[in-house]
């Protein structure tokens, strides 16, 4: 949150490529994909609305990665977010999160709500991503995820870095 400038440091400062948090926040979510651990939409509004919305904020989608999700994840663009499931509506996010093709990624329990052959998928994606020279920072409480997905973990403890290193590196060090 205090990296997108959902929450000012209560001391220091931070950077997100480069920018600083607060004063450049702008510039960072034109740049940043994100999505929280509880993805909040517009009951109103349809997927496609939001990615039309999402398209004035942030700058213009790619139509043929965003092509390419909907069918991969199956996802309804034309249903108002109110009639979608967690998982639909996660999807949506999801969507939202990867459709510009950002330069980082931010993702909360990303798999939260989605069934089995859609997390592999999601994998996978997040694997073309990470080939593609991008980064992606997930959080996740699911120690077989973060084994099956990540290169390289991160530990944070009462807000604090405590451990960073290889999901192999760290399994070995551990008592």
């Amino acid at each position: 949150r205090t990296l997108l400038d959902f929450q000012h440091p209560t001391s220091g400062r931070a950077e997100v490529l480069g920018l600083d948090s607060v004063d450049e926040s702008v510039e960072i979510r034109r740049r940043v994909g994100y999505l929280s651990g509880d993805v909040h939409l517009f009951d109103h509004m349809t997927g496609q609305a939001h990615l039309d919305w999402f398209d004035e904020a942030r700058g213009p989608h790619d139509p043929a990665l965003v092509a390419s999700l909907v069918e991969r994840f199956g996802i309804a663009l034309d249903r108002k977010v109110q009639d979608l499931s967690k998982g639909n509506r996660q999807k949506v996010g999801l969507l939202l999160a990867f459709a510009h093709q950002p330069e980082l990624l931010i993702l909360d329990e990303p798999t939260s709500g989605l069934d089995p052959l859609v997390q592999a998928e999601f994998d996978k994606l997040l694997r073309e991503t990470t080939d593609e020279g991008r980064t992606v920072l997930l959080s996740s409480h699911s120690l077989d995820e973060v084994q099956r997905v990540a290169d390289r973990v991160a530990i944070i403890r009462d807000g604090r870095l405590v451990a960073t290193n290889t999901v192999e590196q760290l399994r070995a060090d551990a008592p």
